[in-house]
């Protein structure tokens, strides 16, 4: 009796590992780097530091705005990103509030974003969505299915085990993310990873703008920040993937399970 106890105990603990369940894992873990918006503080600050640690990102890109200099990037710089193997993903034409608009209005932001994303960057863009402001209800999400095969959200309610993608939780269309803010620090990166690696999580990093002095908003990464952030990632041992290729590895888990 005393080894049966025993045995289980030390089965609890490991079950228990990280703060949700070991069995809620999948395969191996994941992390996956994006951005927003497609500022082109991306292409000048954050682009030199994905190349230096080799890590492929998912960009994000408000359609309507590309070559709106200075802020956003020229498709130029787009290409530069989609050349060096990031994935280039939709975040609709305007960014607008999703909820607010009418059928035809929410159309028109989720195919237009998608062809004109396709047209300038080829077919296999735009196959992943972010809601602005991480903002969606079930009429959006329908219309988001009809299009995309990913759409990436929030759901993170700020406890320590919310925002990361388990076995249990995982929904393609509603991929949970940790956004990280000005002033979050490098340690809580780490320990986001730590997370995600004790259990076997998919952890999904968002970022903003990247750099000093670019008007000090809340989702702007001071570029030493971010570099330290990607060795962070690239020291993980975690699989690095884009949305796409995390969504197609969970897919392949579950097709041989």
């Amino acid at each position: 009796m005393k080894k049966l106890l025993a045995l289980l105990t030390g089965m609890v603990l490991i079950l228990t590992l990280g703060g949700f369940t070991r069995a809620d894992g999948f395969d191996r873990g994941m992390i996956t780097v994006t951005f927003d918006d497609g500022w082109t503080s991306q292409h000048e600050n954050a682009l030199p530091v994905l190349d230096k640690y080799g890590i492929p990102a998912t960009m994000y890109i408000i359609s309507g705005s590309i070559n709106d200099q200075p802020a956003y990037m020229t498709q130029a710089q787009i290409q530069d990103f989609a050349d060096r193997g990031h994935e280039i993903a939709s975040h609709s034409v305007t960014h607008p509030h999703l909820r607010e608009l009418s059928p035809g209005q929410l159309n028109a932001e989720l195919t237009e974003s998608q062809a004109t994303l396709r047209q300038l960057f080829g077919p296999t863009a735009a196959t992943g969505f972010a809601s602005p402001y991480a903002e969606y209800d079930d009429a959006t999400l329908a219309a988001i299915r009809l299009l995309y095969t990913t759409q990436r959200a929030y759901d993170d309610d700020g406890t320590d085990n919310s925002g990361f993608n388990t076995r249990t939780n995982y929904d393609p269309y509603n991929l949970r993310v940790k956004f990280v803010e000005s002033g979050t620090t490098t340690a809580t990166v780490q320990g986001w990873i730590d997370t995600a690696k004790a259990t076997n999580a998919w952890l999904i990093l968002s970022y903003h703008e990247v750099g000093e002095n670019i008007g000090g908003g809340v989702y702007t990464t001071a570029t030493d920040v971010l570099d330290a952030d990607m060795q962070a990632v690239r020291n993980s041992g975690l699989d690095i993937v884009t949305v796409a290729q995390g969504a197609a590895g969970i897919a392949a888990q579950s097709a041989g399970s």
